[in-house]
């Protein structure tokens, strides 16, 4: 898998409890930082001289992916609009929003408007992740 496609998974994910994905500028590894009871490895030595090398890969938030739900539901013929605005409002709209799309027919769509949102904020952070290295 390439590196990009890694992040965006990572990106998508959203924060995670009690751990965080990490990348080494060095070398492009992903490397998760989490307590040694969830992984069996100890976590990152935050004080160690290399860790100047690593940078936290960011996570998209709840209220950032409902904004992007919200922009993709704008770009449908109304009809279906108003279907998604509909189940984006009320309890659990990230569940009600992916059953509409689901049972409308336009799960792919969604799909590939969130990965292109997501590589495009991944592509973005490694070009200013290259950009802090280079000075």
């Amino acid at each position: 898998m390439k590196l990009l496609d890694e992040l965006v998974d990572i990106y998508l994910q959203g924060p995670q409890v009690e751990m965080m994905s990490v990348l080494d500028t060095r070398t492009g590894d992903i490397l998760l930082d989490a307590p040694e009871s969830l992984t069996g490895e100890p976590p990152i030595d935050w004080d160690d001289e290399e860790s100047c090398f690593l940078v936290e890969i960011p996570t998209a938030s709840s209220a950032e992916m409902f904004e992007v739900m919200v922009v993709f539901t704008k770009q449908q013929p109304e009809r279906i609009a108003e279907l998604l605005f509909t189940a984006l409002d009320g309890s659990k709209p990230f569940r009600r929003f992916k059953d509409a799309v689901n049972n409308i027919g336009i799960d792919q769509q969604w799909y590939d408007f969130e990965q292109l949102y997501a590589t495009e904020k991944m592509q973005d952070w490694l070009s200013a992740v290259s950009m802090q290295e280079n000075h």
